[in-house]
């Protein structure tokens, strides 16, 4: 089978300073003759001067050479941009303290906020040579923002849409008001849900179908202009709730790259999330809890994330993606947020891989990646090259 190899760095906020091109080049001509790389996926800091010398390097080895962009959070520290509206009324803040990301998510409905994204490429990206865009942050905030981000939005744009739907505002407020337990009853793979009410699920459809709606316009833009498209997606049983509805979005993409981030206890990360999910809908009640584990059929309590489960999600995502499917795993280390050892990424790539996945993301910062996650990665990767 093809198994491509990407790798992922992050130079900085769109406010910080990036890395040097020194800082990129050591690590890359240190990691480059070990794997075999196809693509490098880097951003977010403005820098002309490190991208061009990155994409001269890369070019040299035929590599393709990614801009990582992120769409609906982190541009209104560039552009002005409205914000979402949770459904008491208020305009929902960023939730701090995570590197240079502020997970301030703006309204995906509104068109401004869509234009001020690829205007902010044109500025400062298009007279690189990329070979293709990643697009990042396309969803609505997760529960690791709070309960009521997840339950948003309802700007006046959002409300006309939802008229339009004839979705009744009024009556979802109300069960939110009464209860922050979803009552889910099943989970049906793939992301999907059942709940006890129809409603909580045909809101969370209406999200994915905005999602989908303004990240149909934004990749027909990049592939218009000559680009390839990659998606930086949730894992799929988080992703429901956070409006990205996995099969489908993979028809607007080149590749799909869903985080299964198993040891990661910061955004995105299988167990933070998960934890975010249950502290804000059931709160401490630990039967709840465990319902919820049971349905999923894993032990909550393991950490890293159960790796029968994770590999599961893959396996059957891989199945219905109309697109390659390479799963995101962390190879960086960072005390408290990522202790990831080579005893971790040895089972989880194995288990990835047997899930039939087109290939590797490492992520999320090569730059953090220290040498015994590198050789052990190499070693794996090999192992399975070796087998084809």
């Amino acid at each position: 089978m093809s198994f491509e190899i990407t790798l992922q760095i992050f130079s900085g906020g769109f406010l910080g300073k990036p890395v040097s091109f020194e800082t990129v080049e050591r690590k890359l001509n240190a990691v480059l003759p070990r794997l075999p790389v196809s693509r490098v996926f880097m951003g977010w800091a403005p820098g002309k001067e490190l991208y061009e010398k990155t994409a001269e390097l890369l070019a040299k080895q035929n590599i393709e050479f990614y801009l990582w962009l992120p769409v609906f959070s982190e541009t209104g520290s560039l552009r002005p941009q409205s914000a979402l509206v949770d459904f008491y009324g208020r305009k929902l803040k960023g939730n701090t303290g995570h590197a240079e990301e502020d997970f301030s998510f703006c309204c995906p409905n509104v068109p401004a906020n869509i234009e001020n994204v690829l205007d902010i490429f044109e500025r400062e990206f298009s007279s690189i040579p990329f070979t293709g865009i990643f697009l990042d942050k396309i969803r609505y905030p997760s529960f690791a923002q709070g309960f009521t981000s997840v339950f948003s939005c309802f700007c006046p744009h959002c409300l006309a849409l939802y008229k339009k739907e004839n979705f009744d505002i009024e009556e979802l407020k109300n069960i939110l008001c009464a209860s922050t337990d979803l009552k889910i009853k099943n989970y049906q793979i793939n992301g999907i849900y059942e709940f006890e009410d129809l409603r909580i699920s045909n809101f969370f459809s209406l999200k994915a179908a905005f999602i989908f709606r303004s990240l149909e316009y934004v990749s027909r833009y990049f592939k218009e202009k000559g680009y390839s498209v990659g998606f930086d997606v949730f894992a799929p049983f988080l992703s429901f709730f956070i409006g990205q509805d996995l099969p489908a979005l993979s028809t607007l993409c080149d590749f799909m790259k869903p985080m299964m981030y198993r040891a990661t206890q910061a955004p995105a990360g299988l167990p933070f999330e998960t934890e975010m999910l249950l502290a804000e809908t059931v709160g401490a009640d630990r039967n709840k809890r465990k319902s919820f584990y049971t349905m999923l059929g894993i032990d909550g309590k393991k950490i890293p994330f159960d790796l029968a489960f994770s590999s599961k999600e893959l396996e059957k995502l891989v199945q219905v993606s109309a697109c390659p499917v390479f799963a995101g795993i962390e190879i960086n280390r960072k005390k408290d947020l990522a202790e990831v050892y080579p005893d971790y990424i040895e089972e989880t790539i194995r288990a990835y891989a047997r899930a039939r996945v087109q290939g590797l993301a490492l992520s999320w910062d090569l730059l953090d990646a220290p040498e015994d996650n590198i050789l052990k990665t190499a070693e794996e990767i090999k192992k399975i090259h070796n087998q084809d």
